[in-house]
C-alpha cells in the first residue's frame, strides 16, 4: 500500500464506545478504494488511530473484517426496504437514495470484494441481498401489479443498479444533487413498459463451459484468465492456475506472459479497444446524434452480453494494474465515456455535464449487473428490455 501513501494514522484517541464500528467503517472505504488484498489490518487500525494490535481485540482476521464489512451494508440496505415495508416505492427509492449518497462504497463491496469470501460466507451475504431485493419487488409490484415476477425482478435489480452506480465512478456532486439524480433515474426505471417484450427469444448462452475454444495458446490463456479473474479477483488467481486450465504449466504461460500483469493488462487492453471499435461500428451507422446514442448503447449491450468476463475485468481489476498502465487504460475508458457525453450534450442540451455523467454510468452498470447476473441475462427479451432501460435512464 505504499504506493498510495499517507492512509496513515491520526492522533490516538480514548477508546470510544463504538471503536468496533469505526473500525468496519475505515475497513469498508479501504476495501473500497483501494481492494480487500491491497489493504492490511495495520493500515484499517491506522485509519482509526489504533495498533493493529488493538484491532485483533474485536476481530480475528482481515477476512472476519470482510464478512463484518459486508453484513453492515446489507443490513444497511435491509433497514431502509423494512422502513418501507407497506410499500411506498417512491419513500423507498428516496430512502436508499439517499443511503447510496452516503455510502458511495456499497456497489463495489457487494459485487467485488466479495468474491474474496468462502462459499459458506458468500451464500449468507447472497440470501442477504435476494431478501433485500424481495422488499423491493414487492414494493415495485404493489404500484405495478401487472408486471410478471421475472420482469419485477429486473427492474427491481436494474433500479438497484442505478442507486449503487456511483460506487463505480468518481465524478463529483453535491450531496443533495446526487440523491435527486440517484431518485429521479431509479424512479424512471421503475415504468418501463417492458411487458411485451419477454416472448422475444432468449439471448445466445455466453457461458464458457460451452463451445469450442480458441486453439492457438495464447488466445487459450487469455479467455482463461479473464474467467478466472472475473469469478475469483485477480489478486487470488496464480499463474499456475491459469497454465492448468488449458493445459500447460506455469512456465508455459511464462512464455507468452512474462508476469501477471501483463497477463491482466492484455485483457483490459482487449476489452477497452474491443468498446472503442463498438463505438466507432455504432457511430458510423447513424445520421443523428439520437440514433447515434441508441446505438452505442446497443453496441455496449452486445458487448457485455457477449464477453462478461471481460466487462467484469475491465470495471474491478484495472486498479491492480502497474501506473503506467493503469493510467492508459483509465484514459481508454474516459475517452469511451467522453462519446457517450458528446452525444448527451446533442441529445440533452438540458443537461449539465454532471447529470449527463451520472445518467451515463447508471446505464452502463445497469448492463455490467445484468450481463454478469445469469438468470437475468437468460431471461427472454432481454436485450430489448435493456435497450429500453437504458433509453429511460438517459431521458429521465
Amino acid at each position: 500500500m505504499s504506493e498510495h501513501g499517507g492512509r496513515g494514522t491520526i492522533a490516538r484517541t480514548p477508546r470510544p464506545r463504538n471503536r468496533r464500528a469505526q473500525i468496519i467503517t475505515a475497513a469498508s472505504e479501504l476495501f473500497y478504494r483501494f481492494g480487500y488484498h491491497n489493504v492490511g489490518t495495520e493500515d484499517i487500525a491506522g485509519a482509526v488511530g489504533i495498533t493493529a494490535g488493538a484491532l485483533y481485540r474485536h476481530f480475528r482476521s482481515k477476512e472476519e473484517l470482510l464478512v463484518c464489512a459486508l453484513t453492515d451494508s446489507f443490513d444497511l440496505a435491509a433497514s431502509v426496504v423494512d422502513r418501507h415495508h407497506d410499500g411506498q416505492l417512491t419513500a423507498m427509492v428516496q430512502d436508499l437514495a439517499e443511503t447510496a449518497g452516503r455510502r458511495r462504497d456499497l456497489g463495489v463491496l457487494w459485487s467485488r470484494e466479495s468474491r474474496h469470501l468462502n462459499d459458506e460466507q458468500r451464500q449468507r451475504m447472497r440470501e442477504r441481498f435476494f431478501a433485500f431485493l424481495a422488499g423491493f419487488v414487492v414494493a415495485l409490484n404493489d404500484v405495478r401489479d401487472e408486471l410478471s415476477r421475472d420482469d419485477a425482478e429486473l427492474l427491481a435489480w436494474c433500479a438497484l443498479a442505478v442507486l449503487t452506480s456511483p460506487s463505480y465512478h468518481r465524478v463529483p456532486a453535491a450531496p443533495e444533487t446526487m440523491v435527486a439524480l440517484l431518485r429521479r433515474m431509479a424512479l424512471s426505471v421503475c415504468t418501463v413498459d417492458i411487458a411485451g417484450l419477454s416472448g422475444q427469444p432468449a439471448p445466445e448462452p455466453v457461458t464458457t463451459e460451452t463451445g469450442l475454444s480458441p486453439q492457438g495458446r495464447r488466445e487459450a490463456l487469455l479467455v482463461a484468465a479473464a474467467r478466472l479473474f472475473s469469478i475469483r479477483g485477480y489478486q487470488t488467481v496464480t499463474m499456475e492456475e491459469v497454465g492448468a486450465e488449458v493445459g500447460v504449466t506455469s512456465a508455459g504461460v511464462y512464455r507468452h506472459f512474462t508476469a501477471k500483469a501483463d497477463l491482466l493488462m492484455a485483457i483490459v487492453a482487449r476489452a477497452a479497444e474491443s468498446l472503442q471499435l463498438g463505438i466507432a461500428r455504432a457511430l458510423a451507422a447513424a445520421t443523428t446524434p439520437q440514433a447515434g446514442l441508441e446505438n452505442v448503447v446497443a453496441a455496449y449491450i452486445d458487448f457485455a452480453m457477449a464477453h462478461t468476463d471481460l466487462v467484469n475485468v475491465l470495471v474491478a481489476e484495472v486498479m491492480n494494474l502497474p501506473y503506467w498502465n493503469r493510467h492508459r487504460i483509465r484514459k481508454a475508458q474516459h475517452d469511451y465515456v467522453a462519446e457517450w457525453v458528446s452525444l448527451m450534450a446533442a441529445t440533452r442540451p438540458d443537461l449539465d455535464r454532471t447529470a449527463a455523467l451520472f445518467r451515463i454510468h447508471a446505464v452502463l452498470m445497469v448492463v455490467n449487473d445484468v450481463a454478469r447476473t445469469a438468470h437475468l441475462r437468460s431471461q427472454p427479451g432481454v436485450t430489448e428490455k435493456l435497450r429500453l432501460v437504458a433509453a429511460h435512464i438517459l431521458h429521465s
